[in-house]
């Protein structure tokens, strides 16, 4: 990696189904190549709410949102990865009810999943702030 070569970041929204449902249909989950911060406003921009949204009280907020620098940590958990460590590594986890261990390529072809990488993005998604929508929770 050059100086010049910004390393690359994943963000995840995680659909809660707080009110009852996904949010996107059919995207359980939404994987956008991006920083955090940044990743908010790509999610905002593409899909018209801010996920930071709680839309029913009793249920909570409407996404998990997390990141981390590469894909296989980020979707370890979704993939029933071993957890070694401090990190997620390419075997399945040894619990029963999760399923099977699935790569990121089975990962990503999901119907459910919807990545998109960064070569999709376009400058002006990247650009904007996300306004405050629906319930907000309050210290």
């Amino acid at each position: 990696m050059t100086p010049e070569t910004k390393p690359s970041a994943f963000t995840l929204f995680w659909d809660m189904h707080s009110g009852g449902g996904t949010k996107e249909e059919p995207f359980d989950e939404i994987i956008i190549e991006a920083p955090e911060d940044e990743a908010r406003v790509i999610f905002y921009n593409r899909f018209g709410h801010s996920p930071d949204r709680v839309s029913c009280t009793c249920c909570g907020e409407d996404y998990s949102v997390s990141s981390e620098p590469t894909i296989e940590q980020l979707t370890g958990y979704h993939r029933n990865c071993a957890y070694e460590g401090k990190e997620y590594v390419e075997k399945h986890n040894g619990k029963s009810y999760s399923g099977p261990h699935v790569t990121v390529e089975e990962y990503a072809a999901r119907e459910d999943v919807l990545f998109i990488p960064a070569s999709e993005i376009k400058p002006e998604e990247r650009e904007g702030d996300v306004p405050t929508s629906g319930y907000v929770w309050v210290d």
